[in-house]
Formats: C-alpha cells, sequence, structure tokens
C-alpha cells in the first residue's frame, strides 16, 4: 500500500499542474480578448469622432492622465468638455446604479457587470481636465465622463454615477444635441487656439480658476 502511495500523489500533483497552467492559459486568453475589444471600440469611436464638424469640436485621442495612465479621447466643444473610454462588449448591456452589466446572447446565465470605469471614470476625467487647463493656463468646464458602448444596448443613453453610457452609433448625434454651454466663447477660443494633446509641460499658470 505504501508504494503506491508516492504514485498517486504523483498524478495528484501532476493534475493540478496541469489545471493551474489551463488556468493560466485560460487567463492570458481572457486578457488578449479584452485587449482586443477594447482596441476595436477605440478604433470605432475614433472614426466617429474624425468625422465630426472640425469647427465645432475639438478631439484630442490618447490623453495622459496627471500621476500615470491615459483615457481614449477629449472632445471640447461649444457645448462642454467630454472624456470618452470605449467598450465593445459581447453581449446585450443594461446600465442601473451598478455599472453597466453585459448578458452574452448564448448564455444569459454567464452575465457581468462591468464596475471598473462605473467607479473610476468620473474623477479620471476630472483629473484630466485639470492636467489640459494647467498645461494651457486656460479654464475649462467640469467634464461630463462617457463610456462609449459598441455592443447591442437598448436605451442608447443612460446617465448613471456621474457617467454617461452612450450607443456607438448614437454618440455623434448625441454630442450635437448638447446645449451649448454659457461661456462657449471662451470654450471656441481653446478648441480652436491653444488646446493641444501634449500636456508633458504640466504647469500652474495664474488666471482663469481651473476647474
Amino acid at each position: 500500500m505504501q508504494a503506491t502511495v508516492p504514485a498517486v500523489i504523483v498524478r495528484h500533483r501532476g493534475t493540478r499542474t496541469a489545471i493551474d497552467s489551463l488556468r493560466v492559459v485560460a487567463a492570458a486568453a481572457a486578457h488578449v480578448c479584452n485587449w482586443a475589444a477594447a482596441a476595436e471600440g477605440r478604433q470605432r469611436t475614433e472614426r466617429v469622432l474624425r468625422a465630426l464638424d472640425p469647427s465645432a469640436w475639438r478631439v484630442l485621442n490618447h490623453v495622459g492622465v496627471p500621476g500615470g495612465g491615459h483615457v481614449d479621447h477629449v472632445v471640447v466643444g461649444s457645448a462642454g468638455t467630454y472624456v470618452i473610454h470605449s467598450e465593445a462588449w459581447r453581449g446585450v448591456v443594461t446600465v442601473d446604479q451598478k455599472g453597466a452589466t453585459i448578458t452574452p446572447a448564448r448564455d444569459p446565465d454567464a452575465a457581468w457587470t462591468a464596475r471598473g470605469r462605473h467607479r473610476s471614470l468620473a474623477p479620471t476625467a476630472a483629473a484630466v481636465v485639470h492636467g489640459l487647463a494647467a498645461a494651457t493656463g486656460s479654464w475649462m468646464p467640469a467634464p461630463r465622463a462617457v463610456v462609449v458602448v459598441w455592443a447591442p444596448f437598448p436605451d442608447a443613453v443612460v446617465v448613471s454615477g456621474g457617467v454617461t453610457y452612450v450607443a456607438g452609433l448614437e454618440l455623434a448625434d448625441w454630442l450635437g444635441a448638447q446645449p451649448r454651454l454659457p461661456d462657449h466663447d471662451h470654450l471656441d477660443a481653446l478648441r480652436t487656439g491653444v488646446l493641444t494633446s501634449d500636456t508633458s509641460g504640466l504647469r500652474r499658470i495664474r488666471g482663469r480658476q481651473p476647474v
């Protein structure tokens, strides 16, 4: 009996090692899929933003966040400042106070809720606009944090937790429908003048109070 115990242990360890290896492979595959979906979302949103009227909007892509990281897009026009993140989720999207829930069409029991951006995007957007205001020496209004959804999203536009979720195909019309701000003349000057995507020279400049 004792002679068989080591063999059993070896087989058990071999099985555990194989399972651990499969988990590593599955995690890596999930990471690649998530990265590809995020890249797809960014590219589709960028195409929509590229088609906006350049006399009405200024679009910055891949803008750095003070302290590290970046956001996909910053859009500035007379209707305000919008900090945009894109998602190309695989499933039907609904939004409530917890965030966006994604329900795979063929597996409703596998529904999951994307809480990360729901919690982090609004403060990240504020940090980005603080950085741009400091870099340009210009006042900027408080930004709207936007998640552009490239997936079936029946509600099309939902605001929750300080984040606006917008269906990708509705993005251009939604931006165009936003009301002009009272200080839109200043934003027009910012849009056509000093605003650039180079925030490497962040500096504090006295003048109008930034956001």
